[in-house]
């Protein structure tokens, strides 16, 4: 790593190691003490590898990080925390989505979950048909003479 931007970036890394590299990794772990064991190793590096990644923009824009190195922990933390990791994710599907390819699940009567496509009769909502004759042309003509209109006024 050479000057790069007017930043010597070896001794950047080298006053990253001897400043926050110890008090994020300590964080870290104090946070992450409740995680499964086998994820709280990579977790603690994510922060550590985010909190580098926040050094390096706080200098890019000619800011001193070393001043708000507490700060620069906590939001390495959360990120990693609410799974804005940077290396090491799974892609995730919208399930609302027709593109993803999921069955939506209900609940029958016995509690139990029944498959049903976005357009099956199970969904109520989508179901635009007429089930009972609902809208009987004789009851809808007797409604507008109340009102004092007629089919060839309300269709105009």
């Amino acid at each position: 790593m050479d000057k790069i931007d007017g930043i010597d970036w070896r001794a950047e890394q080298d006053r990253f190691m001897a400043l926050a590299y110890d008090r994020c990794e300590r964080a870290s772990l104090r946070a992450f003490k409740k995680w499964h064991e086998r994820k709280r190793a990579d977790a603690v590096q994510e922060a550590v590898g985010k909190m580098w990644y926040q050094w390096r923009c706080s200098l890019e824009k000619g800011k001193d990080p070393a001043e708000m190195i507490g700060p620069l922990v906590h939001w390495a933390i959360m990120h990693v925390r609410y799974d804005r990791r940077i290396a090491g994710r799974a892609p995730s599907f919208d399930v609302f989505d027709y593109r993803a390819k999921m069955t939506r699940q209900d609940m029958d009567g016995q509690g139990k979950a029944r498959p049903a496509e976005r357009s099956a009769r199970i969904n109520g909502w989508l179901d635009w048909g007429v089930d009972s004759g609902a809208d009987d042309p004789a009851e809808m003509v007797a409604a507008l003479e109340m009102v004092g209109l007629t089919s060839e006024d309300w269709a105009a």
